[in-house]
């Protein structure tokens, strides 16, 4: 199906950096259609990719952010992101529509340099990676994959280390994806501690679709493992 204007609307947002309201592109939900889901929750979807939508970019000023970094900026926080916002404001507003595959990851590389600059959570950088990834998943371009999803495990792992979670569902599904993370990145011992871990903690049972996502995997590694012995 043709991706057209009907499958988007547009929603009123208060830049957190400059002020001024703008319109945001999102996607209505009675037109995401999710086909298949890689391991690591990229989805593939039959008609628009919701996945494109998640950055909004004030027309205004250029910045770049998602609903999880939407707080406003400190006096800082704006001069620390103003020596790029110059660079990056004559395109922004290519994002107010329909967006290509490639101007998604141009919006999620700026919204990486702003939530950089003005030190956001870890989380939400490692987030931000972890789309990132996926879009260039995407456009098969393997090694700047890699460079992503290796970017999203450090900043996962020090969420995890160093932030309080908010929900159960959310530290399981953050351990899940950690260790799927680390099976991509070769590190297989340490997706089996992290799979592990999701299927003995003490919580595992009130969202038991993460343990068995977790032993799936850690089943299929040990058969990789044992095949490669062969």
């Amino acid at each position: 199906m043709q991706v057209t204007e009907e499958m988007i609307f547009f929603a009123k947002c208060t830049c957190p950096n400059c002020g001024k309201e703008f319109e945001h592109p999102e996607v209505r939900s009675k037109f995401v259609s999710l086909e298949k889901q890689d391991s690591d929750f990229c989805g593939y979807y039959n008609n628009i990719n919701p996945v494109y939508y998640q950055v909004a970019v004030c027309k205004h000023c250029g910045y770049a952010y998602t609903k999880s970094s939407s707080s406003p900026l400190g006096e800082y926080e704006k001069a620390a992101v103003h020596s790029i916002l110059s660079n990056w404001h004559r395109d922004s507003h290519q994002y107010g529509g329909l967006r290509t595959l490639e101007q998604a990851v141009k919006s999620y590389k700026l919204a990486i340099l702003c939530q950089e600059l003005r030190k956001a959570k870890d989380s939400v950088m490692g987030s931000l990676y972890l789309s990132l990834a996926w879009l260039y998943r995407y456009q098969c371009r393997q090694e700047e994959e890699t460079q992503a999803l290796q970017r999203a495990f450090e900043f996962m792992k020090r969420a995890y280390e160093r932030e309080t979670a908010s929900e159960l569902k959310q530290e399981l599904k953050l351990m899940y994806v950690l260790g799927d993370l680390a099976y991509r990145l070769g590190n297989n011992n340490e997706a089996v501690q992290w799979f592990y871990a999701v299927t003995t903690h003490e919580g595992a049972d009130q969202y038991p679709v993460f343990s068995r996502m977790a032993r799936s995997r850690w089943q299929e590694i040990r058969e990789e493992i044992k095949q490669n012995r062969e």
